[in-house]
């Protein structure tokens, strides 16, 4: 009988495959190819935001994001200088989400 033929031996060889470092499981490759290979959002799962964006200039992290939803990232200050309006002219969800910061009904 050979190891494979027995009982237990994948899930054992999974257990122990999934314990050693990449680097481990295939020297030749380097880490930077085996990354390049996935969709992102497997390279990004578990990252934290902070870790997922280090190293991107503002306008990167900004991209594809509307309008409305950059103005949230204002300080609390300068929201409560934008003229209600303006801000009456946003979505509801951004106008609930500014006036709970600001402390003002719009």
């Amino acid at each position: 009988m050979t190891m494979r033929e027995l009982e237990g031996f994948d899930e054992v060889l999974r257990t122990l495959l999934a314990k050693l470092p990449i680097e481990t499981l295939l020297p030749g490759l380097p880490v930077e190819e085996l990354l390049a290979a996935l969709p992102p959002e497997q390279r990004l799962a578990g990252m934290p935001p902070e870790q997922r964006l280090a190293g991107m200039p503002p306008e990167q992290r900004l991209a594809g994001m509307p309008p409305e939803q950059r103005l949230l990232l204002a300080p609390d200050e300068a929201l409560r200088l934008l003229p209600d309006d303006y801000l009456r002219s946003l979505p509801e969800d951004v106008r609930a989400q500014i006036r709970a910061r600001i402390g003002r009904p719009l």
